[in-house]
């Protein structure tokens, strides 16, 4: 519920933008999409205004609704649902709930050209996130203990200081990102 000029609205959002709501303080800002249905007016809301737009992007792909796009982007972040579309794996998104390989492979075959346009892809060689090496490498830091921003920003990091031509394993991924990261700050 989002309280405005004290009016309630239900606003749909996905798993991640509902966590960063709970820790704010103070007022927030989310860019909305309104579905208008004979039977509902259904709001979803989304603190990046350019997650609204890979959003409305998703509900483009034929048979994807609002709750499966935001089932989508609970998985990750856009940027890197961007970038598998991108690189067309399609296993970032099959393993989302609901969505299987022939739904995945439908939404690459739809947004590649769109993602592309979009301009949030690295040249080729110099993926920054996305890949299934780097979602384990995430996967990975977490499970260790470091926040899940912490983790994406310090696997960005260790890609963006490999050669373009190196390949990246999860496991120099990850040992990598541990040198960056250091010892001191690891949740307790």
């Amino acid at each position: 519920m989002i309280e405005v000029a004290g009016v309630g609205y239900l606003v749909f959002v996905h798993q991640r933008t509902a966590a960063q709501l709970r820790a704010a303080v103070g007022d927030v800002r989310l860019d909305v999409h309104t579905v208008v249905r004979d039977d509902a007016i259904s709001l979803y809301g989304f603190l990046d205004p350019q997650e609204l737009v890979f959003f409305r992007h998703l509900l483009g792909v034929e048979r994807i609704g609002p709750k499966a796009a935001l089932a989508i982007l609970s998985r990750t972040e856009w940027r890197i649902l961007a970038e598998a579309i991108s690189a067309e794996d399609h296993g970032v998104l099959a393993a989302v709930p609901g969505i299987g390989v022939k739904t995945a492979r439908r939404i690459v075959l739809e947004l590649k050209g769109t993602v592309d346009q979009m301009g949030i892809v690295p040249p080729p060689g110099r993926s920054t996130a996305g890949g299934a090496p780097t979602e384990r490498a995430v996967d990975a830091l977490v499970q260790l203990g470091f926040s899940a921003p912490q983790a994406r920003e310090a696997v960005r990091t260790a890609l963006a200081a490999a050669p373009a031509e190196s390949a990246h394993t999860v496991e120099d991924l990850v040992r990598d990102a541990l040198q960056r990261l250091g010892p001191r700050e690891v949740r307790r």
